[in-house]
């Protein structure tokens, strides 16, 4: 294939599987934070709620989240092969870097969905609600990367993360003073 073609069409697909990633996984969190709460509720309905969201859970983890990260790194292997001189740009080195924290980010989610379908998962509805920030910065860190590159230091990165940080943890902060404390329908502490 001409590469003026190839390169092109390249970069499109691994946009798109990137959206489509990103989404899938936004998804897949605020999932967990509805699974978690749904928890709290009484019987029956707390049975039928817990399946429904393993169900949502398992689609949207097996059929979204995976195949579009699977693809995503194929078409951005197949670029850099393409393109091997990126490999010697420093800014590749961090973008790849944020990928590898990116898959560990996205192992652990797994790791979760299965914690949550066993009833193991410890972590309150707040915390859930943190970790479910962690595709935000991703998604920011990696997307000033690309697009300021040649422009801005990686301080001025740094600098950024923290301040999205900042926001997000005041964000929430506030969210979770309005929520009244983790407990189950029975008053029992539902992270236990």
């Amino acid at each position: 294939m001409d590469t003026t073609i190839a390169l092109p069409l390249l970069k499109a697909l691994h946009l798109f599987f990137m959206v489509s990633y990103f989404a899938a996984l936004f998804h897949l969190v605020r999932l967990y934070i509805a699974h978690r709460e749904a928890l709290r509720a009484w019987e029956p309905e707390r049975t039928t709620l817990a399946g429904r969201f393993s169900a949502m859970e398992r689609y949207s983890l097996y059929y979204l989240a995976w195949p579009a990260l699977v693809l995503l790194t194929l078409f951005g292997l197949w670029m850099l092969w393409e393109r091997p001189a990126l490999l010697k740009e420093p800014f590749m080195h961090t973008k790849l870097g944020l990928v590898a924290l990116l898959i560990g980010y996205h192992l652990w989610a797994h790791r979760l969905h299965g914690r949550l379908v066993r009833g193991e998962l410890r972590w309150s509805a707040i915390q859930l609600r943190i970790w479910a920030q962690g595709p935000t910065l991703f998604l920011f860190a990696l997307l000033i990367l690309v697009l300021l590159r040649d422009r801005v230091g990686w301080w001025w990165g740094v600098l950024g993360l923290i301040t999205i940080g900042g926001v997000i943890a005041f964000a929430i902060s506030s969210r979770s003073r309005e929520i009244e404390p983790d407990k189950d329908a029975g008053g029992r502490d539902a992270s236990t």
